[in-house]
């Protein structure tokens, strides 16, 4: 699934193209990509809105709408028009891709938008397991409870070694499933979990609640440098390809992994063989010698 960085990097790479559009019509081909409301609504209330703003919570991409100035209700009110967000969660294999108008329907396409300028937004997505909803940005419907329920990002300037023992110090479970609680981490899932956990010298299986105390501003800011890290090479991209660029190009963070994917090779710091286990429904990846 992509992570913190990989949408980071979609949604900056979208916003020029999709800052300023008009949705001019919606055609979805498949109708369970439809998060929130019903199909035929979701069609209905997204077709006039403009696009003023790419956003991002966590994996969820989040596109800012308004009514267009040819709303003549919303001139007539004389009233700042209701904004409404448009969210998209890429799940494992989804991405978008920006087109010519006139571009032939792509293999797995699932939804596609129209926009002003004849171009398209295309939502590709083999798995169907991403979604998209329109919804107010005030209030958030119940299928989007993981929104709601986010905690800070590593990158917040908020999220500190105070934030992290009080969120998980009392916890028995592993720190790697911890870290993968969007309730806890936003944003980070399995390559940057154990990356930062390679990098603070912690073993995944270990419980929470015995961390030491300097372990904890040592994991704290290495998720954030993993995380920053990860935007600067503009994500991760594996062999399977599931995260693409919206252009089809590919993240160059792979290139950096130190365990993540080389279970059985050589520590990149100590030689040492790098070593998998599961924990819950996840392969998790660590050097025997470097974390403890």
């Amino acid at each position: 699934m992509p992570e913190l960085p990989e949408v980071e990097t979609i949604r900056r790479e979208l916003e020029p193209l999709l800052k300023g559009r008009r949705i001019v019509s919606v055609n979805v081909l498949r109708p369970d990509i439809v998060g929130w409301p019903k199909p035929n609504a979701f069609k209905r209330l997204v077709a006039g809105l403009t696009i003023v703003e790419l956003a991002r919570r966590g994996k969820y991409l989040l596109l800012r709408l308004k009514p267009g100035l040819q709303n003549a209700e919303c001139r007539t009110r004389n009233a700042e028009p209701k904004q409404n967000l448009l969210v998209i969660h890429l799940r494992l294999s989804g991405h978008l891709k920006v087109m010519d108008s006139r571009a032939p329907v792509q293999r797995f396409e699932r939804i596609r938008f129209r926009l002003s300028g004849r171009r398209v937004l295309v939502f590709v997505e083999p798995r169907v397991l991403g979604r998209v909803y329109l919804v107010s940005e005030d209030r958030l419907p119940s299928v989007l409870k993981g929104l709601q329920e986010m905690g800070l990002e590593p990158i917040h300037r908020d999220f500190d070694a105070g934030y992290l023992k009080d969120k998980v110090g009392h916890r028995r479970s592993s720190i790697k499933g911890l870290l993968l609680d969007q309730s806890i981490a936003a944003g980070i899932g399995n390559i940057y979990s154990d990356e930062a956990l390679f990098r603070s010298g912690i073993r995944p299986e270990r419980t929470a609640h015995r961390l030491r105390r300097a372990e904890y501003p040592r994991l704290a800011r290495a998720l954030r440098e993993v995380l920053r890290d990860g935007i600067r090479h503009m994500g991760t991209t594996m062999s399977d390809s599931r995260y693409q660029r919206p252009k089809g190009m590919p993240g160059g963070f792979q290139k950096h992994l130190m365990v993540f994917d080389r279970e059985g090779e050589p520590c990149r710091v100590c030689s040492t063989v790098i070593k998998s286990c599961r924990i819950g429904n996840r392969t998790s990846r660590y050097c025997p010698k470097c974390q403890t």
